[in-house]
């Protein structure tokens, strides 16, 4: 009799399994589309509203808001690496700074809706302000790697200088100036950054000791 009911016991476990990870879900998909539409940090009400559960369930599945948008910004890097760039390290210094332009630009663009609450929430949460910093150094290094040449090829008191600046130039902080501050639209907005990175390039060739 006892081994009769255990199929439908371990069939209504799966079934409960089921529905929690459908929550958890259309949870974490509510977060992502409140957060696309430019609502930097929603409440609680809002994403249960928009996930259609109630605001209890959403701390049934996640310790916190935090918990939640670090779930949810896991979810989006897994999809947003796989936009990374591929930034070429052939031709002239002058057609590597277009392409990165061109390529980073489309990419802050696509996770600029995350970025901005990654940043609000960095400052409560130690996992978001790590990523940050993650996401910093990778920058920095695929800057590196596209403008090695150009970066040896300076004094070696100003390598820094002038990675940090190339860094600067194309980085995410830039891209909002530019886009929301600015109002510069995309095309615009990576012209500028596409200026600055040759700029800074054609000045540092200039100043080559001899």
């Amino acid at each position: 009799m006892t081994h009769a009911k255990e199929p439908a016991t371990q069939t209504q476990a799966d079934g409960r399994h089921a529905r929690a990870e459908r929550t958890r879900e259309a949870i974490v998909e509510a977060l992502l589309a409140l957060l696309s539409e430019g609502v930097v940090r929603p409440s609680a009400e809002q994403i249960a509203e928009r996930a259609g559960v109630s605001r209890r369930a959403i701390f049934n599945h996640f310790t916190d808001l935090d918990d939640l948008l670090a779930c949810a910004a896991r979810r989006r890097m897994e999809t947003v690496m796989a936009l990374w760039p591929k930034l070429s390290r052939e031709g002239t210094a002058a057609e590597r700074a277009r392409a990165l332009a061109e390529g980073i630009c489309r990419f802050h663009e696509l996770v600029a809706p995350v970025r901005r609450a990654a940043v609000l929430f960095s400052y409560d949460s130690a996992f978001l302000a790590g990523q940050l910093r993650e996401a910093a150094r990778m920058h920095r290094a695929a800057i590196r790697a596209v403008f090695e040449p150009e970066i040896e090829a300076a004094p070696e008191e100003m390598r820094g200088v002038l990675l940090g600046g190339l860094a600067a130039a194309a980085s995410f902080l830039m891209w909002e100036e530019l886009r929301r501050n600015q109002e510069l639209s995309v095309d615009e907005a990576t012209r500028a950054v596409w200026i600055e990175l040759e700029g800074m390039l054609e000045r540092a060739a200039r100043n080559q000791p001899r």
